[in-house]
């Protein structure tokens, strides 16, 4: 009888749990979610250079969501890459270390429907070696906005980055940044989606060399250990089918998340 009893009591937790995993699925697709999430995200982007070697970089991506009143959130989000860029000359080496750091600050209204943000955002002059970063300090107005339905989240966020201040011999920066926001829960732990994030680096004259539009797609599955927090992986792979002459052409990702307590 205990046995049965228990039986029972966990067929009737099941499809609270499947809820609850879909919502969380929800609140993974949606940057300004009030969630605080930790993803390790690798990347590896074929034939880079005049040489056409790989590059690596691991994007850390802290996000923690505050609550200001009862009508918004703030949300913060940094974007810390480890990149290792092949040479760029025959005799010479792979640069590897820090690069600049992204900030993301978003002021979102707690609303049903529509959901957007808008707020600051920041590229950081932080890269250890010339090779991995601007050189530049640089700011500039960052938004977004999505639509949720039981299965799809559907949006955009877009950032657009000037420089203000750096090394007056590197370039100026003025940078777009468009990440389209595609979402399909195919069940409560497993959803697949677009990756990649379209660019324009406006201070390119040439049309030609000016914009990266990416062709990607992912598959991701949540996990809940026992006696550990729950916990995504993503793993994608893409086609830079719009590109400059020195950028990478195939792409391919894998992302673990941790979704911690608040």
């Amino acid at each position: 009888m205990p046995r049965r009893l228990a039986m029972l009591a966990a067929l009737d937790v099941l499809p609270q749990l499947a809820h609850a995993d879909d919502e969380l699925q929800k609140k993974l697709a949606n940057p300004v979610a009030d969630i605080v999430t930790l993803p390790f995200q690798y990347n590896t982007t074929l034939h880079v250079g005049p040489l056409e070697k790989p590059q690596q970089t691991l994007n850390i991506q802290p996000v923690y969501p505050t609550t200001l009143n009862d009508e918004w959130k703030w949300i913060n989000r940094a974007i810390i890459p480890v990149t290792s860029n092949p040479a760029m000359a025959a005799n010479g080496e792979r640069e590897t270390g820090l690069g600049d750091i992204t900030w993301q600050s978003f002021f979102s209204p707690k609303s049903e429907g529509l959901i957007w943000g808008f707020g600051p955002a920041m590229l950081l002059d932080t890269a250890s070696k010339d090779a991995l970063g601007t050189g530049k300090w640089s700011a500039g107005p960052t938004a977004l906005a999505l639509v949720e339905s039981r299965q799809w989240t559907a949006g955009a966020l877009v950032t657009q980055l000037w420089s203000f201040a750096g090394d007056d011999k590197r370039s100026d920066v003025n940078l777009l940044q468009l990440q389209p926001i595609i979402s399909y829960r195919l069940n409560p732990a497993v959803s697949v989606g677009y990756i990649g994030i379209i660019t324009a680096n406006w201070e390119e004259k040439r049309s030609s060399q000016r914009w990266t539009v990416p062709v990607g797609g992912s598959v991701s599955g949540l996990t809940k250990p026992h006696g550990f927090v729950p916990v995504n992986y993503v793993l994608g792979a893409g086609y830079n089918a719009i590109r400059p002459d020195s950028a990478g052409d195939w792409f391919f990702r894998f992302q673990v998340n941790f979704i911690l307590p608040k």
